[in-house]
């Protein structure tokens, strides 16, 4: 299994920041949605805040969507709305 890492990130006023780095399986961007595949949702759901981001690499280009909300398909599957 190979597996690749998404970048969180949610930017405040002046430079506060938050930020999480996490494992998944496999990504994949539609018109509407980012989805992510082999991500424990438990680490989502323990944020106390929201990814204004995600970054990932595909075919060895770094991307950075804006993202806004996010939803559990199931246990390692999450679904975030594109902005």
């Amino acid at each position: 299994m190979t597996l690749t890492t998404i970048f969180l990130e949610a930017h405040y006023f002046g430079e506060d920041r938050e930020d999480l780095l996490l494992s998944c399986e496999a990504v994949a961007a539609t018109t509407n949605f980012l989805i992510i595949a082999g991500v424990q949702a438990r680490h989502l759901y323990a944020l106390t805040w929201r990814p204004d981001h995600v970054s990932y690499w595909n075919n060895g280009e770094l991307l950075r969507l804006a993202v806004g909300q996010w939803v559990a398909l199931d246990e390692r599957t999450v679904r975030f709305t594109l902005r």
